[in-house]
């Protein structure tokens, strides 16, 4: 299946400025990566700054993949308010997840701070809003949930950019980044440590967990032996599922030209609507918006390229029209780059972050839906520490079988 399709807008921003080679000899480590992308890489680090001997194996080029396609919107909130979230799984878990996720962002920012290249991370407030006036009492419930769970928000009926009916802004609850060269320059870094081995072009083919550990095969037959295998691919580790409790969505992105109109505004922040199929709003860091959404669920028809196009040839159209009612200020806003891209989502908007059934001394790290990012993020510190054999109590909250 094609993960991606269109404009991609973080390819054609940044060069490919180092590649890795492949694997060409047998090896072993204390625990092998699956995947390249930001996800992997993140996972990654986390590992090798545990002390562990750890090898990441991309199966095409580092961060070309999904992350290539990410909105990297790194927000607090989650897919499902806050309110609702507390019905499902009560108030601590509730609370709990939201700020996991907002130290997530803390943990990103340590992270980017010490990388080489300027990735575009900057530290943002979230907004999340309505247009529609009988939403405002929903808006405002929501508010209160968010509030006495001691977050640093606040209730709005007006913006200078937004048009909105009522809305949340919570203070440095976001925040944005360049995905693929964020991927890239932590690649850097972690092959840089004596302790962290990376490699393109390297699929792995088998998984054969043993007594004591797991043994791995490359599409060229050569072995890595490792203590651990932690699978950081979501849509490729779906097949190692009986019944994963996921579905598959297509999601669309357009990217504006720049607009020097935006100079006379403030854009440090994000913006999510609470619509269903919902849009968000971020700002480039050169003067460009992406606007997004518009989520539909994956059929078997999407295989069909003249299919997809046409359906997206749509989405963008509708996410154009939108992103001109939303943003009341600014006008001639013409789209330059449009992609779309494959999103694994639970039911409950969470990752899963677990041993894999029935194959002993491998676990999953998939980061789902827009809040992906942050939720590898918590899934690698989870990680780091069950591959020990110590799993935190957090981990229940994003078992497979929950």
């Amino acid at each position: 299946m094609q993960l991606t399709n269109g404009n991609l807008y973080w390819q054609k921003k940044s060069k490919i400025e180092r590649t890795y080679p492949y694997l060409t000899h047998d090896t072993s480590c204390d625990v092998l990566v699956i995947g390249g992308g930001i996800t992997g890489a993140i996972t990654a680090y986390f590992l090798a700054k545990e002390g562990a001997h750890v090898i990441l194996a991309e199966k095409n080029i580092v961060g070309y993949g999904s992350t290539s396609a990410a909105s990297a919107l790194l927000e607090y909130q989650l897919n499902v308010d806050m309110y609702r979230l507390e019905k499902m799984l009560g108030e601590n878990a509730t609370n709990r997840i939201y700020r996991l996720c907002l130290d997530a962002i803390d943990k990103l920012e340590k992270i980017d701070k010490n990388l080489s290249k300027n990735t575009g991370f900057k530290r943002q407030d979230a907004i999340y809003y309505t247009n529609k006036f009988m939403q405002k009492s929903a808006m405002s419930k929501e508010y209160l949930y968010r509030k006495n769970a001691g977050f640093n928000t606040y209730f709005i009926d007006s913006h200078s950019m937004l048009n909105l009916n009522s809305g949340i802004l919570t203070k440095g609850a976001s925040a944005i980044m360049n995905p693929y060269l964020f991927t890239q320059a932590l690649c850097e870094e972690l092959n840089d440590m004596p302790n962290v081995e990376v490699y393109e072009n390297t699929r792995i083919d088998d998984i054969k967990p043993l007594v004591d550990g797991v043994l791995s095969r490359t599409n060229n037959k050569f072995k890595i032996v490792s203590t651990s295998v932690i699978f950081s691919s979501g849509y490729e580790t779906l097949k190692y599922f009986d019944k994963a409790p996921v579905e598959l969505y297509k999601t669309f992105t357009i990217v504006s030209k720049p607009l020097k109109e935006l100079k006379n505004f403030d854009t440090s922040f994000t913006a999510r609507d609470n619509l269903e199929p919902y849009h968000y709003l971020r700002f480039d860091t050169n003067g460009r918006i992406l606007f997004g959404g518009e989520d539909v669920k994956l059929t078997e028809r999407f295989n069909d390229l003249k299919y997809l196009n046409s359906v997206a040839t749509d989405k963008y159209r509708r996410l154009e029209n939108i992103l001109q009612k939303t943003l009341y200020n600014i006008s001639d806003i013409e789209t330059e780059y449009c992609f779309n891209a494959t999103q694994v989502m639970s039911k409950d908007s969470l990752p899963i972050i677990d041993e894999m059934p029935n194959m002993p001394n491998c676990f999953c790290n998939i980061g789902l839906g827009t809040n992906g990012i942050l939720y590898s993020v918590i899934g690698a510190n989870m990680l780091k520490n069950a591959v020990k054999g110590l799993y935190t109590k957090d981990m229940n909250m994003f078992r497979i079988d929950r």
